[in-house]
């Protein structure tokens, strides 16, 4: 009886986001009934735990979650802190009425168009943004709000998006930027002319613990909020742009898609030359020497949708299977070997 007694009021507590989630997880990996009872209670657990929290991070990117939840382990900040993820690379694809069921499908159906992801993994990312962004609506007034972001379009996109879903909220909000703090508890001049960290989530989980407890952090002033707010709001109305760039310190938007590209075959070239050879190489050795030589952050699905792409148009020729990068290999064609123009 005590059991059940536990699962009813576990149940009440569930939000109707959390109810989604269970039915939804269920679903799909075919739970069983214990199953089931336990994600309910855990649910309740983090609820009540969310609802208790002092201070509520929200963070871009499943790798900056994890890293944050690590440096807060075995802490006081279990208890008094809570971590909101949200799970995409906003440095591309469309964000228009992202705030809204509608608008999250969109994206998935832009993202399904151009990934390599299968179905299942596309449904769970679409909840765990409807997740994230119910959270977000839902955190209460006395809570103050801890936006972690870097020197990157996708986080410094997510900032302004999490502000527009702010609007007329009285919580104080807080910015916490991985870069800037990075630079101003370390000395390394070489580290910040190579544009380290390119992201929150290249931060060790100490260093993200030393930069909470440490660096001096006042809220977010009203004007600064505003703007970048207005910002946000934005962007939720953009149908146009889909590519976001951060330069001098500011968001650049565009719609041309193919804008890495002359930079992924410069990279190629580079490769050949090295080797001293023409010769086919893993795709994902390509795209993890795009990535470490990019001055933007991209993420590695991009980066490999724009390498099929370029295959399509004759720029690579490849050998194996497209379905994942780590099955085949590529090469340039020799026009674009011996053409220094793209």
């Amino acid at each position: 009886m005590e059991n059940i007694k536990k699962l009813k009021d576990a149940i009440h507590k569930l939000s109707e986001a959390d109810a989604k989630s269970m039915l939804f997880f269920s679903l799909i990996n075919k739970q069983s009934t214990e199953d089931m009872q336990q994600f309910i209670l855990k649910q309740a657990e983090d609820h009540t735990k969310f609802k208790n929290a002092q201070t509520v991070h929200i963070v871009f990117g499943h790798s900056t979650g994890g890293s944050l939840r690590a440096a807060f382990r075995e802490t006081d900040y279990e208890i008094t802190e809570d971590i909101i993820i949200l799970p995409s690379d906003f440095s591309v694809g469309p964000v228009n009425d992202l705030h809204k069921e509608s608008g999250i499908k969109a994206r998935v159906m832009w993202l399904q168009e151009r990934y390599s992801i299968d179905n299942d993994e596309l449904k769970v990312y679409q909840q765990d943004i409807i997740d994230a962004f119910e959270k977000i609506k839902n955190i209460p007034p006395h809570q103050d709000i801890m936006i972690w972001t870097c020197q990157n379009a996708h986080e410094q996109t997510g900032l302004r998006l999490v502000l527009a879903l702010l609007k007329n909220k009285l919580n104080r909000v807080f910015v916490l930027d991985t870069f800037q703090a990075f630079h101003e508890t370390y000395t390394f001049p070489q580290l910040a002319e190579e544009n380290y960290p390119m992201s929150s989530g290249e931060i060790k989980s100490e260093d993200l613990l030393l930069f909470y407890e440490h660096y001096e952090l006042r809220p977010l002033n009203k004007a600064k909020q505003q703007a970048l707010y207005e910002e946000g709001l934005g962007m939720l109305v953009d149908d146009y742009n889909i590519i976001r760039s951060w330069e001098h310190h500011e968001l650049w938007h565009n719609i041309n898609e193919d804008r890495d590209d002359a930079f992924i075959i410069t990279c190629a070239k580079r490769l050949h030359e090295e080797d001293g050879e023409v010769m086919y190489r893993k795709a994902a050795r390509l795209i993890g020497e795009v990535l470490g030589h990019m001055e933007q952050y991209r993420g590695s699905s991009w980066i490999e949708y724009r390498l099929r792409t370029l295959i399509k148009q004759g720029v690579f020729t490849y050998k194996g299977d497209l379905a994942a990068m780590r099955l085949y290999e590529v090469k340039l064609t020799d026009e674009y070997l011996t053409n220094p123009i793209y």
